[in-house]
Parts: C-alpha cells; structure tokens; sequence
C-alpha cells in the first residue's frame, strides 16, 4: 500500500456462510490491533459477510451514538474489544445451529405452507434472535433505524466523517435481483440497485434499472424531484435489518428468494414484486460497493468457495449443473478479484488523472483469501503446507462446508486464525503499524489456541482429522465418533420402534396379523387415508407406496391453489381417497411436529456430540 493513511478505506467480508463469518473475525481482529477498523468508512457485505457484517456495525453504532455500557468515547481499545466480544459471542451463537432451527419450531413449520412465509422470512427471524435483537435493544430493528447518529443528531456520513477520527461506517448489504439481474444494495439510507457508472455498458445492459429508494426521506435518491407514493413508505418502514441479511444470504436453491411488494411498477401500472436472491450471485466479494461509493482502499476478506480440481467427475443432471454453477462463480470471482488489481496497475501506468482511472476507479488493495499461505513465526506458526492440494491444512480449510450449519471451536477457531494471520501478513507496512498497548491480545483472542495445536504433531493430525470431516453437509457425528453415534441410534429404534407397533396393535386386538396391523397405521378413524378393498393378507410394497404418494398429496394441499386443483384430478376419486374432506391442517400439523422434534432430538444428542469432539484444547 503507498498511502498510510487512505482517502477512502473501504472493507468487503465475502459471502461463504458461517465458514466466511468466522474467517471475517480473524480479519476484523487483526485490523482492531492496527487501530484500522475506526477508520473504515464502507463495509460491504456479501451473504455469510453480512451476517457478520451486521452484528459488527451493531457494536459500532452502540459506540459511536454513546450507548455501550458506561457510555465510553470511541476508542481504538474499544473497537478490540468490540471484535472480541464477537469472536465469544458469535461463535456460540452458531454453535446452536441455525440451520437446524429453521424447523424446528413446528408452528413456524405449519406456516412454511402460506405463500407469503418462506425459509428466508424464517431464517430473518432467527438471525434477529439470536445476532440482532440483544445488541439493537429491541426487537427486530428496522432497516431505516440503523442510521448512526453520533449525539442523536441527522448527519451524512461522508461529511462527518470528513472532520472526524472514528468514522461512521456505511453498511452495504449485498443482494442480487433476479428480476432485472442487477445488484441490489440495503442501506439505512436506501435500497434499491445502484445506477450503472460505465458509459458503454449502458449499451451492453438495457435491462430496467429499478432506482434507490431513501428511507431517510420521501423522495426518489437519484432523483430529488420525484416524491415517493404512500405505499412505497409504508413498505420501506416495514423492512428490518435481518430481511436485509436474509437476502443477501439466501442462497439459490436453498433458500427462496426474499420477496418484497409494493416497491415499484411496470411502466403500464402492474406491480414488480422484487425477488432477491444471494448477493454472490453477482458479486460474492462485494467489491462493486465499493467503486460505488468511491473507495480509494480495499481491504477485501474473502472466504468464498474455491473451485477444485476433479479427477472423475458425475455425470448425472444435478451434479453436472452444480458443477457448472461452480466454474461459473470462480470465472465472475477470477474477473472481479482482476479488476481491482487491475485498477492499481492501470492507475501507477497512467495517473489518477486520466479518464480510463477516473472511470474504472483508484484502487490501492489488501487481499486476504482461503488459498494463501503466511509466513512460518515462533509467534505465528502456519497452517502445514501445499495450500492448494487434499494433504495441506489450508486446502481442507478451504473445503470446510458453506453453510449455517454449527461449527465446532477447531474449525472456528482455525479459521479465525487463518484470517487473523493473513491479514496482518498482506496488510503490509502501508496501513498503520499494529499497535498493543494495553491490550495484551495474547490473553483476549481464544482463537489463538490454534498455535498450540499446530506446534503439537498429535494435536496436529487431530485438527486434520476435524477439517476433513468439516467438508461433509451431513451427519459429521457419525464421521467424528462412529461407535457412539450408532449405539444412540440403535437404542432410539430399540425404543420407538417397539413402542409404535404396540401401539397400533393394542388398537386392532390382542393378536392381529401384520397385515391388519398396517391396515391400523393407514386406518386411524378420521385420518384414514386409503381404503383397501383387497384381502388385507394380501398388502403389497405397492399399496405402501400408494399411502405413501397420498400422504404427500395431503400435505401439499395445505399450499394455496393447490387443493382446488387436486379436486379436479380423476384419480384421486378412482383411488376413492377421501384426502380433500381429511383434517389436512391436522395431518399437517402432526407432520411438522413429528419433524420438529427429530430434528430437536438431533441437534441436542448428536449435534452436542459433534460439537464435544471438536473442542480445542485450552492454551498452555
């Protein structure tokens, strides 16, 4: 870097799920001992970045407005302390598994029918119980609310920050319209996609721009003339800061789309119902925030996915598309990683006065990603090279899963290192020196227990071990403790197995065959489903199969359109199924129940396990 002290210092946390949450941490970490992190101006988050991203300006603004316990002035001791209290926090806040507490409270899941209530909506409500709503004070804070207001005064940031040492950071939250396939930024002063800054790909692009809305005012941002309409403010306060997050996180094929009404409409006066989708699909660094609001530095933390070599590919339909998906995401990261570099060369060849600088942006620039090695120290020993092959730390850190899955504190903890130690490695000289004075971080960051493991070979296989099973979306219990896992299975299916077959006998007799006992399972008075009208000695696979489809059948016409066109199939009257005058809300309920609880009895037996074996040791 050649400046030390940056015109305009902006900081990108990537998207990557929990995975790029915990490596941001080291990063914030490592920037609070420079004494960086007051003078970040844009904070550019992408997906798992802004879940973080969030939490963090959160902490910030409570300083920056006097509002931390015992009101402190902003200090640079204070923002570590900031970033240690995430580091504590945040990591037990996903140790209660996120992704597993999407469903399950059965209530919410009986709602997951409605069409105005989707996993997305599901997954804001949980980040604003567990991330936002204790560092908010309140519950749900609205988008429009998370403005910073240093002593409760109207101010823009750029012109305060101008005449002021601990900067007022603007938060930029990440998300891609699928729509017009734009991207699409939340601010606490405004939502909407940016405008297109490049003359000539005005001429490439001519899809729709929809324009920045303000939440601050009611008016049209690019656009002072043109006042907002009475539902357009009535939607825009309704927005909070976890529907923001929840965009920019929901990932394609995992979560829907986050819809939003009453924004904007056709040129013929029909509504745009806005669908937003993960902001990496566009941008998964969040770099173009930056150029938007003309950052002069970069520091660019990113923890995305990294495409790896495959020797024997699959070749079925799915896998074949998510392959495909895969080279296409690292293609945009590849161009977009370029463009910044490319900006710092193009500006050095040329001068920060020429119309090519001036157009594609001054960019000086730190990056810090999931594929570098740092230097081997006594104070910081590094990760066991290559970097880019199975057998090296790195490389199976790299490969740790995307998810919101729990994380146990060796993966956690590894990642948090890793980022801390890039970033103090590829800062360089050109950023303020770092700076420990009462702070003695080595009795704050618990991630540093890490150097302990990696000093010890024992210890060191055992980590490898950890990371491995880390890639795996599923069932990582069975990987880590096999033998304790099964026996917990068998004693569970010892236990229900039984229970539920007596159950359904003592209903049909002291001594049913099996068959009248399966006819007692689909036969339950006015839950029934089927009506045999064969010889119950003769039940096949193909009658299981048939309760089976019609149970399906039942759930799904709890959705809305769904029931009136299942009474018009022939079918179902031939099968003389009696599915549309069924309790279907009941069976409903029951179903979401049942899944509520297996998926509570997992998480507190073999998740708890999970997280127990991955328990780093304390520091010496």
């Amino acid at each position: 870097m050649p400046d030390s002290n940056p015109d305009r210092l902006g900081l990108c946390l990537s998207g990557g799920g929990f995975r790029a949450s915990l490596f941001h941490i080291g990063v914030l970490a490592a920037l609070a001992e420079r004494e960086m992190l007051h003078r970040v101006e844009v904070l550019s988050t992408v997906s798992g970045g802004s879940i973080i991203g969030a939490y963090y300006y959160l902490k910030v603004k409570q300083l920056l407005e006097g509002k931390r316990p015992g009101c402190p002035q902003p200090a640079p001791e204070l923002y570590r302390k900031i970033v240690h209290e995430i580091e504590v926090d945040f990591l037990e806040a996903i140790q209660r598994n996120i992704r597993l507490r999407l469903l399950t409270n059965p209530f919410r899941n009986i709602q997951l029918a409605r069409k105005d209530y989707s996993r997305s909506d599901r997954l804001a409500e949980l980040l604003n119980e567990h991330f936002y709503d204790a560092v908010a004070g309140k519950e749900s804070i609205k988008l429009r609310d998370i403005f910073i207001r240093p002593d409760g005064a109207d101010v823009k940031a750029r012109d305060y920050n101008a005449d002021h040492e601990y900067k007022i950071p603007v938060l930029v939250l990440n998300a891609t319209c699928l729509n017009t396939g734009h991207p699409w930024h939340f601010t606490g002063a405004y939502v909407g996609e940016p405008p297109q800054r490049r003359e000539f790909m005005k001429t490439v692009d001519t899809n729709v721009r929809l324009p920045r809305l303000n939440l601050q005012d009611d008016f049209y941002k690019d656009d002072p003339n043109r006042p907002l309409s009475d539902k357009q403010k009535h939607k825009l306060a309704q927005l909070t800061l976890a529907d923001a997050v929840a965009s920019s996180a929901a990932v394609p094929g995992v979560f829907p789309p986050l819809a939003i009404h009453d924004l904007y409409e056709s040129g013929g006066g029909d509504e745009i119902v806005i669908e937003l989708s993960d902001g990496g699909v566009y941008d998964n660094q969040g770099v173009d925030a930056l150029f938007q609001n003309g950052c002069s530095h970069f520091v660019i933390s990113d923890a995305s996915g990294q495409l790896e070599d495959e020797r024997i590919l699959g070749t079925k339909f799915f896998q074949v598309v998510q392959r495909s998906s895969d080279v296409m995401m690292n293609k945009i990261r590849g161009e977009t990683l370029y463009r910044v570099r490319a900006g710092q060369e193009v500006q050095s060849k040329l001068g920060a006065d020429d119309p090519l600088v001036k157009e594609n942006g001054v960019v000086a620039h730190a990056l810090m990603h999931l594929r570098q090695a740092f230097a081997n120290t006594p104070e910081q020993p590094n990760f066991p090279p290559p970097v880019n092959r199975p057998g090296g730390l790195v490389y199976r850190l790299s490969g740790i899963r995307t998810d919101l899955d729990s994380f146990s504190d060796a993966e956690a903890k590894a990642l948090m290192y890793d980022g801390y130690c890039l970033a103090h490695e590829h800062l360089g000289a050109g950023f303020a020196p770092m700076s420990n004075a009462d702070w003695e971080k080595d009795k704050h960051w618990g991630f540093l227990a890490i150097r302990d493991v990696l000093l010890d070979p024992k210890q060191l296989n055992w980590l490898r071990e950890r990371l491995r099973i880390g890639s795996k979306q599923f069932f990582r219990p069975f990987r880590v403790k096999p033998v304790h896992a099964w026996a917990v299975t068998l004693a569970l299916l010892a236990v229900l197995l039984p229970t539920l077959w007596w159950s359904i006998c003592w209903l049909y007799g002291p001594e049913p065959n099996a068959g009248e006992c399966f006819r007692g399972f689909c036969d339950l008075g006015p839950l029934t489903l089927y009506r045999f009208e064969q010889p119950i000695q003769d039940i096949d696979l193909h009658d299981v199969g048939i309760v089976l489809a019609l149970l399906v059948t039942a759930i799904l016409s709890r959705l809305d359109g769904v029931e009136s066109w299942l009474k018009k199939l022939d079918v179902l009257r031939k099968l003389r199924l009696p599915a549309i005058e069924l309790p279907v809300g009941f069976l409903f309920g029951i179903a979401m129940l049942v899944v509520a609880a297996g998926i509570w009895f997992y998480r507190v037996v073999y998740d708890a396990m999970f997280l127990k074996e991955g328990r780093v040791p304390r520091r010496k």
